[in-house]
């Protein structure tokens, strides 16, 4: 089973559209540890501290897109119930009346104490479409990896399927042009200022060029992310919104 490296807890990627939309549902269970997933279930609690179960929603979810931020926000604040345990045993009387952000956050940061609507409201990670645009502060890092030549570097949402059919079309249109693998890392090994506030689902990829020019990778980052709209007057493409090439 894989998981989330990101978060503090065990999130399988199995709920990568309750990720993508913050949207998570009637039945979802989700533990702090990936023991609870490797081990049977005796051998399991005695790594468990917390677990929890949603009861509420019970609305089916949409699959997400790269452009679902409106989505995510609006999830947000929505209402969601949880059973909430902890060393097995359920806290509280009845269901934590919450929010899908403060759930999120709780799952992100391993602190459940966001859960309780006293506590300070959780700000919204930026998502896949915001870190593009702040890829510019990766420069320095990129210039690591560049041998002279230029370098694309783009975001990559890994609960968020569109994000990653974007990756591979760019990665196969530069695979030729790469020296070795892309190079992959988080926010803050990237050299992002804001890392920590960034979605734990996004990472960071690097694509050293060898023989071409940055007017020749941007044809070609083009030629794999972009659709022009039906009659439209004037081309729309813009390598920012896609990346950054040093």
């Amino acid at each position: 089973m894989e998981f989330f490296s990101g978060f503090s807890w065990a999130v399988p990627t199995a709920f990568a559209d309750a990720v993508a939309l913050c949207c998570f549902e009637q039945g979802d269970t989700l533990y702090d540890t990936r023991k609870a997933y490797e081990e049977s279930w005796d051998d399991a609690t005695k790594h468990i501290h917390h677990w929890l179960q949603v009861r509420y929603p019970s609305h089916a979810k949409t699959v997400a897109g790269e452009s679902s931020g409106g989505v995510f926000e609006k999830n947000w604040g929505s209402e969601v119930r949880v059973d909430l345990y902890e060393d097995c045993k359920k806290v509280g009387d009845g269901q934590i009346q919450t929010t899908q952000g403060r759930l999120y956050t709780a799952l992100w940061t391993g602190n459940v104490e966001v859960l309780q609507m006293e506590y300070q409201e959780p700000t919204v990670p930026f998502n896949v479409q915001e870190v593009n645009r702040k890829l510019q502060e990766t420069e320095n890092k990129a210039a690591e990896f560049s041998q002279g030549d230029p370098i694309f570097v783009m975001a990559r949402d890994l609960s968020n399927k569109i994000s990653k059919a974007k990756y591979s079309k760019v990665f196969s249109k530069l695979r030729n042009h790469i020296s070795g693998d892309p190079q992959v890392l988080t926010p803050k090994l990237a050299g992002l200022n804001d890392w920590n506030a960034i979605a734990p689902t996004i990472e960071i990829v690097f694509f050293p060029i060898i023989d071409l020019k940055k007017e020749e990778v941007k044809a070609l980052v083009k030629e794999a992310v972009y659709v022009p709209t039906k009659n439209a007057k004037k081309e729309m493409f813009k390598i920012k919104a896609h990346g950054a090439i040093f």
